[in-house]
């Protein structure tokens, strides 16, 4: 009996330390069920908000590129001229390592000032949530420079040009160049003895109203117009063609209408048309060449045609002057062109 006993209390003990064990089981693989549920709801949760945040991000950048494309970007490969680029005070192109532009100065000023109401129209359009077809929740702070018409007194524009890190510039209506001022997007200042092989310059006279008859020089020190060939050892190379076939009244030799030669950087060289034979009323057009170029005239407008070769490939040719942030309601994501641009 005592055998049977024993047997019997051993079976016991052993179905209990089985039903504890299966117990144990039992609540583990319910622990892991609701560890794998709970799991699967924060995933769920996180893929949700990583979602979202996707989205927003994804509207901040195309509405941040949709302003790159209206009024920034001005060499777009393919596709038509903007309006913005239809509407710019010159014209221009851009191949490899050279950018042409044309010119007209003194710059009409209803030329100008229609570029002015172009871009801060387009702002007031852009910023305003009520100008959009649907509330996207996307929010633009667009600041353009202000001319007089506009409650400010700005009149000038710039244009970079990289990675060269130089601007075509517009001073004012008379006035125009390439400047070294610009850090925007730059990698490397600018210099025209490294960066600058040649600069042609064509000038033509539309109307017969001139009476150019003399130009002075003072090319590197020397007062004696230059006539020379390129060498692209000797440093930054300047040409000037005057065609003055309109100009029935102007009385300059054919050397006075051809100039060309190396300048040095460091010193101011300067070149300047101009009537000295009284009654003669055309005023100066004159010419700088230093770091940078200036060209200034005011009164009858003459047409610049200009190249510029520079020693390696442009990557890219902007206006410089907008600056912009771009973000969402309710993100703290942002995008701005101050911070760096182009990206």
């Amino acid at each position: 009996m005592c055998d049977a006993c024993s047997l019997s209390h051993n079976s016991i003990s052993s179905m209990n330390q089985r039903g504890v064990l299966f117990t144990f089981l039992t609540f583990l693989f319910i622990g892991v069920v609701i560890g794998l549920i709970v799991f699967n709801t924060n995933l769920s949760n996180r893929t949700s908000t990583f979602t979202v945040e996707i989205s927003a991000l994804n509207a901040i950048n195309s509405k941040y590129d949709d302003i790159t494309d209206d009024i920034i970007t001005l060499d777009h490969p393919i596709g038509v001229p903007s309006i913005h680029q239809r509407l710019l005070p010159f014209t221009h192109s851009v191949d490899k390592n050279t950018i042409s532009f044309i010119q007209t100065l003194p710059i009409s000023s209803g030329k100008l000032a229609l570029y002015f109401d172009l871009i801060n129209a387009y702002s007031i359009f852009v910023t305003d949530q009520n100008t959009q077809r649907t509330y996207d929740g996307v929010t633009v702070t667009l600041d353009t420079p202000k001319p007089s018409a506009w409650g400010g007194n700005n009149q000038s524009a710039r244009f970079n040009i990289l990675p060269q890190c130089v601007q075509y510039y517009i001073q004012d209506e008379n006035t125009v160049g390439l400047s070294s001022d610009s850090t925007i997007g730059c990698e490397t200042d600018f210099s025209m003895l490294a960066h600058v092989s040649r600069i042609d310059i064509n000038v033509y006279l539309p109307t017969s109203v001139d009476d150019y008859n003399a130009v002075t020089c003072s090319i590197n020190g020397s007062s004696s117009c230059p006539h020379e060939d390129y060498n692209a050892t000797n440093g930054p190379y300047f040409s000037i063609l005057f065609f003055d076939t309109n100009c029935s009244s102007c009385a300059l030799s054919t050397s006075d209408k051809n100039i060309s030669g190396h300048f040095d950087p460091d010193l101011v060289s300067t070149l300047t048309y101009s009537c000295t034979t009284l009654p003669c009323t055309s005023q100066p057009l004159s010419f700088t060449f230093d770091e940078g170029v200036a060209i200034t005239h005011s009164d009858s407008p003459v047409i610049l045609s200009s190249r510029i070769h520079f020693t390696d490939a442009i990557r890219t040719f902007y206006y410089q002057d907008a600056n912009y942030t771009v973000g969402k309601t309710g993100f703290e994501t942002t995008k701005s062109n101050v911070v760096v641009f182009p990206q």
